[in-house]
């Protein structure tokens, strides 16, 4: 199988992405210590004035690649993509139970074209959504919890959905509003994990490093 070296992730978005994961990661903890669980005790007294400070910047980090991520690779992650996402999963699925053939790895560069025939494992388009609804979800939340009078609108949601899960009790805006970011905490994670999973699997985490990847060669 014929291969070429080519830049696959530009300085810049290697930059920003490592960004995200140093402050998801500050977020992470930050939120835990917070909220009390599992007995995380890192930031002391400024934990909330970290996990503030840090979560803005967080939002900052995922604006700018959100940004490249339309501006560069709209093509492999647009929306329409979603059902040929959705249907390599499937077959992925079926080969993991062993129900099905392997699984072809469509990425592939066209060296006449000088670009990717094929950038990314389909599954990543729906791995990508995922992360925005739940960026969006979490940064929403947070912010309905710091300024719950001028967010009100929110809060009345949140203590809505509560109310659908206790049923035999009212629930207030603002716990509800912590169950539901505390949701999305668990969600990004386990997220984040499949992710880190999927592209040590499929070889494209030195990539993420160095910038470089070798990549089969497809002449289209």
């Amino acid at each position: 199988m014929k291969t070429v070296e080519v830049l696959r992730h530009p300085l810049f978005i290697r930059l920003v992405h490592w960004s995200i994961v140093i402050t998801g990661i500050t977020l992470a903890l930050s939120g835990m210590e917070l909220g009390g669980l599992y007995g995380v005790r890192i930031f002391g007294e400024n934990v909330y004035a970290i996990h503030i400070t840090v979560a803005f910047i967080f939002g900052c980090l995922w604006g700018m690649f959100g940004y490249y991520m339309i501006a560069k690779e709209w093509k492999w992650i647009s929306l329409r993509r979603i059902p040929y996402s959705i249907k390599f999963l499937y077959k992925e699925a079926l080969a993991w139970c062993l129900l099905g053939p392997h699984v072809k790895d469509p990425r592939g560069y066209s060296l006449k074209k000088k670009d990717y025939v094929e950038k990314i494992i389909p599954t990543q388009v729906m791995v990508w959504w995922i992360y925005v609804i739940l960026a969006l979800l979490m940064g929403i939340t947070g912010f309905a919890m710091m300024y719950p009078e001028q967010l009100k609108p929110i809060v009345d949601i949140a203590q809505a959905i509560g109310s659908w899960f206790n049923p035999a009790g009212q629930m207030d805006g603002y716990t509800a509003l912590r169950a539901i970011h505390r949701l999305g905490m668990y969600l990004f994670g386990l997220v984040m994990f499949m992710h880190m999973y999927a592209v040590v699997i499929f070889g494209v985490l030195p990539s993420m490093f160095t910038g470089k990847r070798k990549e089969k060669v497809v002449e289209e």
